[in-house]
């Protein structure tokens, strides 16, 4: 009954905790949503949508620069270089 751990013993319990940890900080993070929606959402479906994008972040800066300058018909252009 006393047996010490071995190492698939302590990555069991360390992989169990960070799952803990993880499902913790996403209830809160939920939580955190509600108590704010509930006050301030005019109707449910507003209150359901906010719940529902609380694991969404805002975009910053840095997020719009690495956009890639595409255009619209890729085959089209390559089609025009091809040719030239």
């Amino acid at each position: 009954m006393n047996k010490p751990l071995n190492q698939e013993d302590i990555a069991a319990m360390e992989n169990q905790l960070r799952n803990c940890v993880e499902d913790d900080r996403k209830y809160w993070q939920v939580n955190d949503v509600k108590c704010d929606a509930i006050h301030t959402a005019k109707t449910y479906e507003e209150f359901a949508d906010r719940v529902s994008a609380a694991h969404l972040r805002p975009l910053e800066k840095s997020d719009y620069k690495q956009k890639i300058r595409r255009t619209w018909n890729q085959c089209a252009t390559n089609t025009k270089n091809v040719e030239e």
